[in-house]
């Protein structure tokens, strides 16, 4: 059961056998719940000669994992991996056997932001199985007559439970718990007018290149990948043969990849279409802020800062798109 847990001062994310390991202090893990959906390296299949050794390798059994205590931006990157994976039987054969939980601490319902949409706004487009809602002021009106959640690792506070599937339903339940309240996704994105600030951003990458940005950029960016490595919404991978010296047996496997590798771009003779590093952090951008919101209307990047955080010359995705902004 991968969940996030409080580690020499980091959130980390691992296996806990013991509950009072479980962290739900409304932190955000240095990394996200990337691994457990598009894993860093996962064998396809195997081959002999032209033909699959074992067709069962094609489809294999996938573990079953429950992710507990999901912060609402890695939930958000969800709702990307299953509109790019939506027909890779790999990733849906994973998807199938994942149960999230997610978890939120919540402003005060007197004061919040929300105005009683917490629900319609934010869950309504999240993907997950049972939700904890954790609630910083316990005597709210609006949980006043819920019965008290105590869960170990918690804050303290009174916890509004959801369901988002007929799975987590049926996991309360069997555990005897009723006193949920069911959300029906709708979506991950909310009807009616479209993000301004995506629309901003994709018109600016689109149609006003602005070339000095990534000049200067690309003169600090040293292309190790790591923002790619820590950024949830970062997906692309590479398809990788293994042919064995007897008996022609071979395995197929795909493994993570980076646009920032200079390797990336590369073609049969040589070339490569990202040949220096101003393009290739050019294109990252362009494909999180153009490309995904032409495709699916929702950017490809969910604001964690993470990107940030690992940069060892301190790019900061914010001040880029500041300055994509108002250029």
């Amino acid at each position: 059961m991968p969940s996030a847990v409080k580690k020499t001062g980091q959130i980390l994310i691992k296996g806990i056998s013991n509950p009072d390991e479980l962290n739900l202090d409304g932190q955000l893990p240095f990394y996200s719940f990337k691994r457990f959906f598009v894993p860093e390296k996962e064998g396809l299949f195997d081959y002999q000669n032209n033909k699959l050794r074992d067709k069962k390798s094609v489809y294999p059994e996938r573990s079953q994992r429950a992710l507990v205590g999901m912060n609402i931006l890695d939930m958000k990157a969800v709702n990307l991996y299953d509109q790019v994976f939506e027909k890779d039987p790999y990733y849906q054969a994973r998807r199938r056997n994942i149960l999230i939980v997610g978890y939120s601490l919540t402003p005060e319902i007197e004061n919040n932001i929300f105005e009683h949409k917490y629900e319609e706004d934010i869950l309504e487009h999240l993907p997950f199985d049972i939700f904890l809602a954790d609630y910083n002021a316990p005597s709210s009106r609006e949980l006043r007559n819920s019965p008290p959640l105590k869960l170990r690792g918690g804050s303290g506070g009174l916890y509004k439970v959801f369901t988002g599937s007929i799975k987590g339903q049926r996991i309360l339940e069997h555990f005897g718990y009723k006193d949920y309240e069911h959300i029906q996704f709708s979506g991950p994105i909310k009807e009616g007018e479209a993000d301004k600030r995506m629309e901003r951003l994709r018109d600016r990458l689109k149609n006003h290149h602005n070339l000095k940005i990534w000049e200067e950029l690309g003169q600090r960016c040293i292309e190790c990948g790591k923002c790619t490595l820590a950024c949830p919404t970062c997906f692309c991978f590479r398809i990788d043969d293994a042919p064995a010296i007897k008996e022609n047996l071979g395995e197929r496997s795909r493994c993570w990849d980076s646009c920032y590798y200079q390797e990336f771009s590369e073609v049969v003779g040589g070339h490569k279409f990202l040949d220096n590093t101003a393009k290739r952090i050019h294109f990252w951008y362009f494909h999180k802020f153009a490309r995904i919101p032409d495709e699916f209307n929702f950017m490809g990047c969910v604001g964690c800062h993470r990107c940030a955080a690992v940069c060892p010359v301190g790019i900061d995705i914010n001040k880029v798109l500041e300055d994509i902004e108002n250029s």
